[in-house]
């Protein structure tokens, strides 16, 4: 009798104390937030996914009642940010400012420091970011078609350049190259603003920057768009057709600027950001800076960015394997 009494107290102390952790995690949620958050950028100051972070940031931040405070952890291909959110404490206060490295980075590096559509948790899609196919002025060609017969006709003569083997610019053109079956000869540089910086001086003929990127070269006549990858025209480029327009739809690539969780973020917390997230994409001058800067205002909630996420990531494993591309 004894025995049965004392198993009893100690099967009510173990429900009890699950019953209080329960209480406080709910708790805890539904205070949400009561201190800064930390949104962390897996690139350098200055980019692409690091401005509109920022820009985000500052109209969400009165939305939810805290500040936000914006790191930036480069390094590994986002590997680095990736990490350290997806360690941090599951509370809804350490986020990362999410992109499509996400589905990228695991068909390009052989072992992963984490694995993102399982240690990290979907908030919300802010934005989707085309690249643009460009040219340097001093190739005659003016539009997707001529280039296409101008490589058939000279195969493998002209330079395709990228911020590095499996980097957003080399896979968003080797998308093109597939689709249209063409031979360019790869030059990589290392990163984004190199490769720009080397179709403007003339040393590649081609490549397919981010909009945001490009957009300042492009307005200057520094170099000629000749498409967007994107799934519908860009108000920016409002004359400049999408590959899918011109007999490429499976050339259709866009990254993209989101957030993500560490795994098992209260359900309350997330929802918290969801709401604000939603709230912050309909503020009107937010809307106008982001477009200015090429970005398309594509909010999407936790489920439908997270099938997002896993969708391209099967895309890309696939089309790393057709380039024959060597995990690093």
């Amino acid at each position: 009798m004894i025995t049965i009494n004392f198993r009893m107290k100690v099967l009510m102390l173990m429900l009890l104390g699950a019953a209080s952790v329960s209480l406080a995690v709910q708790a805890q949620a539904e205070g949400y937030p009561d201190r800064p958050i930390t949104w962390v950028v897996p690139y350098p100051p200055g980019g692409t996914t690091d401005t509109v972070a920022r820009n985000i940031a500052d109209v969400m931040a009165p939305l939810l009642g805290t500040s936000i405070v914006v790191e930036n952890k480069a390094g590994a291909g986002g590997q680095i940010a990736m990490a350290y959110v997806a360690r941090s404490k599951p509370d809804g206060y350490t986020l990362l400012v999410s992109d499509a490295s996400l589905s990228t980075a695991p068909s390009l590096y052989k072992s992963m420091q984490v694995d993102p559509l399982k240690d990290l948790a979907a908030v919300s899609l802010f934005v989707t970011v085309p690249h643009v196919l460009v040219v340097n002025p001093e190739v005659k060609v003016a539009s997707l078609s001529e280039l296409v017969a101008l490589t058939k006709k000279y195969p493998g003569k002209l330079d395709f350049g990228s911020g590095g083997v499996g980097s957003p610019l080399h896979l968003a053109g080797a998308a093109l190259k597939l689709a249209a079956g063409l031979q360019w000869t790869h030059v990589p540089y290392k990163g984004a603003g190199p490769a720009i910086l080397a179709a403007i001086s003339h040393q590649v003929d081609v490549a397919t920057p981010s909009l945001p990127s490009a957009l300042p070269q492009i307005s200057a006549g520094k170099l000629r768009a000749l498409a967007v990858t994107s799934p519908a025209r860009i108000s920016v480029l409002p004359d400049i057709p999408t590959v899918g327009e011109l007999g490429y739809p499976k050339a259709t690539v866009f990254g993209w600027v989101g957030l993500h969780a560490p795994a098992g973020i209260p359900e309350e917390a997330n929802l918290s950001l969801q709401k604000a997230a939603a709230e912050a994409m309909k503020n009107t001058d937010l809307v106008e800076r982001l477009r200015s800067l090429g970005a398309d205002i594509t909010y999407k909630s936790s489920d439908a960015y997270a099938k997002l996420v896993s969708d391209e990531a099967v895309r890309w494993d696939g089309v790393v394997k057709r380039l024959g591309l060597t995990p690093q």
